[in-house]
């Protein structure tokens, strides 16, 4: 009877958090914000905190903020507050369990997003690497962030960045190549890192660009 009033709570919170769980598989799938159902979806994951503060309870509810943050639905003067949350809530669930690479991701994005100090970017983004480099959903976005913030990269970031360029470059050419498109069109950044390091790497990506002129 003890252990069964114990867990009761966990039970609560995992039975109140499954449609959360539902809608953000949805979303990683088909891309798709739950527009209508945000507000519900956040209730349910208060709801779920209130009866266990998990850290993957707070994960969620960041990653509901951020999305409202994102949706052309969502009013303007209530995007800021949003990604405002989903920050705070990003926080509250790296502090449970600090080996998220993902969470220390879209921490770092949420504070570009809202133009935080560049520091104040930089080091979450630092730490998605740290704790798995290797995450290959995670490459295109960490190389766009790095990129973005060459200009306040120290010698130890530099070196992160241009092992993620290269891992991203093997694994998924295509999506970097449209990263570099966007964000460093000349190679300008890209050059810099890599003529001395892998130049041959350099050459193909110079390459597929001059296709894509």
């Amino acid at each position: 009877m003890v252990v069964l009033l114990l867990a009761w709570p966990r039970f609560l919170a995992a039975f109140r958090y499954l449609p959360v769980d539902i809608a953000l598989d949805r979303y990683q799938a088909d891309g798709q914000i739950p527009s209508d159902r945000l507000t519900v979806l956040l209730g349910f994951a208060q709801r779920a905190i209130a009866h266990h503060d998990h850290y993957r309870y707070r994960d969620g509810l960041s990653r509901l903020h951020y999305l409202r943050g994102l949706d052309p639905y969502t009013p303007a003067l209530q995007r800021r507050p949003a990604y405002e949350l989903a920050a705070a809530e990003a926080v509250a669930a790296l502090r449970r369990a600090p080996a998220q690479p993902a969470v220390w991701l879209r921490l770092a994005s949420v504070r570009w997003i809202l133009r935080d100090e560049p520091h104040a970017v930089i080091e979450p983004w630092k730490l998605s690497i740290f704790t798995d480099r290797t995450n290959a959903s995670l490459y295109a976005q960490r190389v766009d962030l790095g990129l973005a913030h060459r200009a306040f990269l120290d010698d130890e970031a530099l070196a992160l960045l241009r092992d993620q360029l290269l891992l991203a470059w093997r694994s998924q050419p295509g999506t970097l190549i449209q990263v570099l498109a966007r964000r460093d069109r000349g190679l300008a950044v890209t050059r810099e890192l890599l003529e001395h390091n892998d130049p041959a790497a350099l050459a193909e990506m110079e390459a597929w660009l001059e296709k894509l002129r």
